[in-house]
Order: C-alpha cells, then structure tokens, then sequence
C-alpha cells in the first residue's frame, strides 16, 4: 500500500525556500567570482605565476599618473617609471630583450594614447602584440604627501595570462630604491636578475631628480634635445644616483 507524502507545513515551505535562494545567491557570486577572473583582474600582489618557459622579449609600457598629491605635477612620472625599468632591466645582462622607450612611445601615439592614456589589460596586450613582445609590463603609480606606491602587473601576450601583479610602497625620499625593489621583482617573475648597482658617491634616488628626469624624456619626445639635454644634466646635478638612468636613454639615442 503506498504512502501519501506528507504536506508540507507553512513554514517549513518558507524555510526550504529561503535555502534555496540562498544556495543560487552563493553559486551565482561564485559564478561572478570566476567571470571576473576571466575578464582579467590582477594577479594577486606579489604572487608570480609558474611558467614552463618564461618570455624572452619584454615591453614596459607608461605607468598610469594616480597621484593624490599634486596631480599634474607628478604627470611626467608616466614616462620616467617606465623608462626607469627599461633601463635597469636592460643591464640584466641575459638573454630578456626589452623593447626600445622610443619604439613603444611611437606605438602609443599612433593607437591614439597619450602619456597619461589608461591602459587596461586588452589594450596592453593588443600593444604587446604590435611591438613584437613576448610579455607586456604596465602598471600605475600614486603619491600621497610623501607616501608612495608602485602597482604594476606583467602579462603574457600570447595567453593573457597574467604573470606577476606586484605592489611596492615607500616614501619619496627612497624612490630610486622603490623603482629598483619594482624592477628585481619584475626580473624574477621573467626568470632573471638584474646587475648589480652601480657603485659611486653617496646620492640620495629620491623623487624631485625623478621628476627632472621625467621632464627630460618629455622634452624628448617633444622634439626639443636641447632642453631635454639640459634637464638630464640638471637631473644629474640634482642626485648623481639617476647617472645610469640618463646615460641609459641617452645611449640609445646614438
């Protein structure tokens, strides 16, 4: 003899119902969760990714002006960052070629991106592609008082696969050494290291030479040598410490 089930009372109908919504509230964040991962948020900070084999052709694109402090002022920074890298990263010394500032700045202004131009991770990797990289470098800086940050990620052109997403803090003072921390951590995450730096008078790195320095690589990209000229002096005058930076930029224009 067969048994008729039960009915369900009131409330524990609701209660059944209230669990289920819970349950597709849950499974649908999760869905969300993993989109979102997809769609290309950054790696976790300071987390690289295990590759089997690691680019060999690199591009540092401008970094992205955040700074709360003095906002305009610090808009040069988007260049002289990048350019900062480029130089440290090319004196590996190993087989990691990085591609040229001037190559790259060329690129940017016929995609329609200026100095300050957001950059999200498809049009980096859309760049990347066009310059003939491997793995792309981009990132964003922020000035707050006298408190800095340095946020940059890597991404394997190829894949979209995100290698590196790293975050530096510290204060101006120390820039130069920020930028250095920035850069061995770029250098690991490709499977190298950086040369050591150079040894010299005591000087300080800090960001006001920075920001000559940067001014300089905007009077470059202007056309103007001459100023640019004399910013790089004046930057070295400034703090000895960004020496190898001008020669570095300098050296490639010959």
């Amino acid at each position: 003899m067969r048994t008729r089930p039960l009915p369900l009372r009131p409330r524990t109908l609701a209660a059944l119902t209230t669990l289920a919504l819970a349950a597709l509230t849950t499974l649908a964040l999760a869905a969300l969760v993993v989109l979102a991962l997809l769609l290309g948020l950054p790696c976790a900070p300071g987390s690289a990714l295990a590759q089997e084999t690691a680019p060999t052709t690199l591009a540092v694109l401008p970094f992205e002006n955040n700074a709360v402090t003095d906002h305009q002022a610090y808009g040069p920074l988007a260049q002289g960052l990048a350019a900062m890298l480029i130089t440290d990263l090319k004196l590996a010394g190993t087989s990691l070629k990085v591609i040229e500032r001037a190559q790259i700045a060329a690129l940017l202004k016929e995609i329609a991106l200026g100095q300050s131009g957001m950059l999200d991770a498809g049009t980096a990797v859309q760049a990347g592609r066009l310059l003939g990289a491997q793995a792309i470098a981009f990132g964003s800086f922020m000035v707050l008082g006298n408190d800095v940050r340095l946020d940059a990620r890597i991404i394997k052109v190829e894949t979209s696969e995100c290698i590196l997403g790293a975050s530096i803090t510290g204060k101006k003072d120390d820039f130069m050494k920020l930028e250095r921390q920035l850069a061995e951590k770029i250098a690991a995450s490709l499977k190298t290291t950086l040369a050591p730096p150079p040894s010299g008078p005591a000087a300080r790195g800090g960001m006001d030479a920075a920001l000559l320095y940067s001014r300089a690589l905007e009077a470059l990209d202007k056309g103007d040598r001459a100023e640019a000229e004399r910013l790089f002096a004046e930057t070295v005058a400034a703090d000895p410490a960004y020496r190898r930076q001008v020669d570095g930029v300098l050296g490639a224009l010959r």
